[in-house]
This record gives C-alpha cells, structure tokens and sequence, in this order.
C-alpha cells in the first residue's frame, strides 16, 4: 500500500512540472479576471477588457496568455507595434501554446502582414489541429488565387499587376472576429 501512495505522489509531482509556467502563478482573481476579459473580447469590447488583462497582469506577473490578450486588445484600440511586442514576448515566454500563437498572427494580419500571420496560424493548427481559432483565421484568409496569367512566373511583373488590378475589383474581405 505505501508503494502504491508513493507511487502516485511521484505521478502527481511529474504533472506539476508538465504544467506550463504560465499556470503556475495564477490566481483564482487573476483567473476571474481572465474570464470576464475574454467575454469582453468575444463582444468587442477591447477597452474594457484591456483594462480587466492590465489587472490580471498586476496580479499575475509575465502571465502569457494573459500577456497575449492584452496585446490583441492594444492592438485592437490602435497601437499596433505595442501590440506586437506584447504577443510577441508572450509567444517567446510560451511558444508550444496554440492560441498565443493565433493572438500573435491576429495582430500581425491587422498590421497588413499577411504572410507572417498565416505562418502563425499554420504553426498553432500544426501544433493542435483541433484548435477552433486557429482553422477560422486561416479559412477566413482565404485560399490563394491562381495567376492571372499561369504560364508566367507568380511574382512576373505582368501577373503582379494584373493581380493588383484583380483583387481591387474583387476586394477583400478582413476575418469577421473584428467586426463583432
């Protein structure tokens, strides 16, 4: 019986290690605090939500995945480049995490880099391919168009403007997570 005790204590102790730094300084108010953000976030209240992370974040110090949101809702209220060092730090302290990833990718396609956000993206699907955010920002991308022009070179002079001239009669349309 006492082999079987120890036993399960050392399982319990190599689960605590697995779990992520980020969780290991949370607190239940920092948590509610998370949770009341997020809803924010869902009905595109950013401004409330920043300032809900920004306590969060005074409880729970270096938190990535609160560091994450925080950085999508300054991106969100207009500072991109602050937005982008947030998700950033938060992707370096948290790189195995799907939707930091996403949160990153979200704000890199906000500032018009397209191809370093499907990059994210497709690095928090690979990562976990049941990760809902993820498969909507790449789908919401859209799948890219063949040449104008196919026996010329994609990056041709000729296809680059006439592709110009496609996708502005066309348009295109952003990911609708924004226009909630």
């Amino acid at each position: 019986m006492g082999s079987r005790i120890s036993n399960l204590s050392n399982k319990l102790d190599n689960r605590k290690e697995a779990f992520p730094d980020d969780l290991k300084n949370e607190t239940f108010e920092s948590q509610e605090l998370f949770r009341r953000a997020e809803a924010c976030i869902v009905r595109g209240k950013f401004d409330k939500a920043e300032e809900l992370l920004a306590e969060a974040l005074r409880i729970s110090i270096e938190n990535p995945l609160y560091l994450s949101y925080f950085g999508l809702c300054v991106g969100m209220r207009g500072d991109l480049g602050e937005a982008q060092k947030l998700c950033s730090k938060a992707a370096k302290l948290s790189p195995h995490s799907p939707i930091i990833l996403v949160n990153l990718g979200r704000v890199l396609l906000e500032q018009g880099c397209r191809k370093e956000a499907r990059d994210f993206f497709s690095r928090a699907y690979s990562l976990d391919n049941t990760n809902s955010p993820a498969a909507l920002e790449l789908s919401g991308m859209g799948v890219r168009r063949q040449p104008v022009i196919r026996s010329l070179a994609r990056n041709h002079p000729v296809n680059l403007m006439l592709g110009r001239m496609r996708h502005r009669l066309l348009g295109y349309r952003k990911p609708g997570w924004k226009n909630r």
